[in-house]
């Protein structure tokens, strides 16, 4: 079992959008108002209304009043001031370094976020941008592997079964990582996971000490049938299979592998070779491509390296479009898990030997 540990970071680990009700009339006690730019409201943290968080936000003056107690007077929570350096227009900003506590069944649980605010006219928004999650070390066949937890605090504050699951080798435990960036250091919260060969039931205990909730994570060996998987590309660092009867994470396979013997959905992929990484994510994908394991024949996954580079031209109007494609052997798609947008790629069109047009390719 791996006793989880609350982890602060100066990195962000997970962005989620937080749901928010406008509040027409003033609060119970506010501080005085430096313009008439205020917007006034309630975040709501998932459905228990005793995690919603009332706020105000002075545009003008770059300045954010939590109600972190939660009495619906906004003066009397000194930690619950925040400033951002203003700028014009003062439409959107980002305050950092907010801790927020919610009370749970398993006791009290805090998280660290930076929250970004937007108003462009019609309705303000918030994104929750999480820096902190729960981790651990757990032996599994002998090697050493980080487990944790990144919670989604927006919709399931202090819910630990809703987050998703972070697990990769011990020795890269202090890499920066995010949830949504295609690298897949975290998976899917699932009760059942087969990695680094062995399949394993998956618990989420939580109990409370000194009235804080503190996680663990089980892993309990199963004994599962396994069927064969030739995968055809190159440069897999880690390949993830959802659908089946297990969440199958494989790193650096090549050639046939072992996996349980079911139907899964088109992987997500993340590739490295000589320290640039591309992924594919499998939602970006076309849907209904299905890996069938069926322990009788060896089934086969065409996905992964060596990747070409591809351009697909289209005619709008007297316009001619051209879209940037990084394709791998099975035609996935890939993107540059950091891309350098100083340098996009460049094209040029050609008529015969004579070059007629050229140019670069925009992002997006």
């Amino acid at each position: 079992m791996a006793s989880l540990e609350y982890q602060e970071s100066d990195y962000v680990v997970i962005n989620r959008r937080v749901s928010m009700t406008m509040q027409p009339t003033p609060f119970k006690k506010e501080p005085v108002a430096v313009s008439d730019k205020i917007v006034r409201g309630i975040l709501n943290f998932g459905d228990d209304d005793s995690h919603a968080v009332p706020f105000l936000w002075q545009r003008n003056a770059g300045k954010l009043y939590l109600d972190l107690n939660r009495n619906r007077d906004l003066t009397d929570d000194p930690s619950g001031v925040f400033s951002t350096r203003v700028t014009y227009p003062d439409y959107f900003q980002i305050f950092t370094n907010i801790h927020l506590a919610f009370q749970t069944a398993s006791g009290r649980y805090q998280a660290l976020a930076n929250m970004e605010f937007w108003d462009y006219g019609s309705k303000p928004n918030c994104i929750l941008m999480v820096r902190s999650f729960w981790q651990g070390k757990v032996a599994l066949q002998g090697r050493d592997w980080q487990a944790g937890i990144v919670q989604n605090d927006s919709d399931h504050p202090g819910s630990f079964e809703n987050g998703r699951l972070l697990l990769r080798p011990w020795e890269t435990r202090n890499r920066p990582f995010n949830a949504d960036d295609g690298t897949l250091a975290t998976v899917p919260l699932t009760r059942k996971i087969f990695v680094d060969g062995h399949a394993y039931k998956l618990d989420c205990v939580v109990s409370s000490q000194n009235g804080e909730a503190r996680p663990a994570l089980q892993f309990t060996e199963q004994s599962v049938p396994l069927g064969a998987l030739n995968i055809t590309g190159q440069f897999i660092h880690r390949l993830v299979l959802t659908g089946g009867p297990y969440l199958v994470v494989l790193d650096g396979p090549a050639g046939v592998v072992k996996v349980p013997i079911g139907s899964y959905i088109q992987p997500d992929v993340l590739l490295e070779q000589n320290g640039v990484e591309t992924f594919c994510q499998a939602s970006q994908q076309q849907a209904g491509r299905q890996i069938s394991v069926d322990g009788k024949t060896t089934a086969v996954l065409q996905v992964g390296g060596q990747l070409k580079n591809s351009v697909i031209a289209s005619r709008h109007g007297r316009d001619l479009r051209l879209d940037y494609r990084l394709l791998g052997v099975g035609g996935e798609t890939y993107q540059l898990a950091f891309q350098n947008r100083s340098k996009p790629p460049q094209f040029e069109i050609y008529k015969g030997a004579e070059k007629i047009a050229s140019g670069t390719f925009e992002f997006g």
